[in-house]
């Protein structure tokens, strides 16, 4: 992220966002629904301002397909504008629209971040367990009681992250998580609230090839299934590590 100051609006408890398996809960949008409904992401003469001058923008890009990839180096300004993809940061002039909504609050209730430093970094001296009961507590109304993470309950809140993957044991410290593991429970976590729209952070990150084929085959899957990606990376090939999610996705140069 760009060394401005950011200013970072955190979904909220109240924000009528539902849990996986709570009785609003929607299900993922059909597969193909990205062509048909409306567009992942507009934005139209958009641009980020801090205190030292321009972070990123403006930009004038429209994106419908299920995947989406942000090319920038670090320092480009691509985590504020997802940031501000996601809600969670303002724009300081011209419009944006993720799936259709254009309010802050709006957008937040149907994105989940992953990735993100300052956002859902995870605790490395705890538990894998302990860290999906605490995202679980978090995302459930005030008035229900956390359950007991079962194995068979942390199965079902990793299943769709991690597909036909091995499951890390509940058990495991998340310090003792290999980076592809570790980035696929933050997936994990975001998708306890049934988002419509993931954005993904740093997913150049993943230092070791093999993890970023392994994580964009994951994110892929569940583009497929109707839940949009927006992924920012600096290597110009990850986005053909995305092939999958046909069709291709649409590249956003910063």
């Amino acid at each position: 992220m760009s060394t401005t100051e950011t200013v970072v609006i955190a979904a909220a408890a109240g924000e009528d966002r539902a849990p996986r398996g709570s009785a609003s809960s929607h299900a993922p949008a059909p597969a193909g629904e990205p062509a048909h409904g409306p567009s992942t992401v507009e934005l139209r003469a958009a641009h980020i301002r801090g205190p030292r001058g321009p972070v990123c923008g403006p930009l004038t890009v429209t994106s419908r397909t299920p995947v989406t990839v942000v090319l920038g180096s670090r320092g480009s300004g691509r985590t504020s504008l997802l940031l501000a993809i996601a809600g969670r940061m303002q724009l300081n002039g011209g419009s944006l629209a993720t799936l259709g909504a254009t309010e802050p609050a709006e957008i937040r209730r149907l994105t989940g971040v992953v990735g993100f430093e300052a956002v859902d970094a995870l605790e490395p001296s705890v538990t894998l367990a302990a860290t999906l009961r605490e995202r679980l507590g978090w995302a459930l109304p005030w008035y229900r009681r956390t359950p007991r993470i079962t194995p068979q309950l942390a199965r079902e809140l990793l299943a769709d992250a991690f597909g036909d993957l091995e499951q890390p044991d509940p058990a495991l410290l998340v310090r003792d998580l290999a980076p592809a593991e570790e980035m696929l429970v933050r997936v994990a976590l975001a998708l306890i609230e049934q988002p419509r729209l993931l954005v993904v952070d740093d997913f150049d990150a993943l230092r070791d090839p093999a993890d970023r084929v392994l994580v964009a085959e994951r994110l892929s899957d569940l583009a497929q299934r109707g839940i949009r990606i927006v992924a920012a990376t600096s290597d110009p090939g990850d986005a053909a590590l995305f092939a999958a999610a046909a069709p291709a996705p649409t590249l956003i140069e910063l």
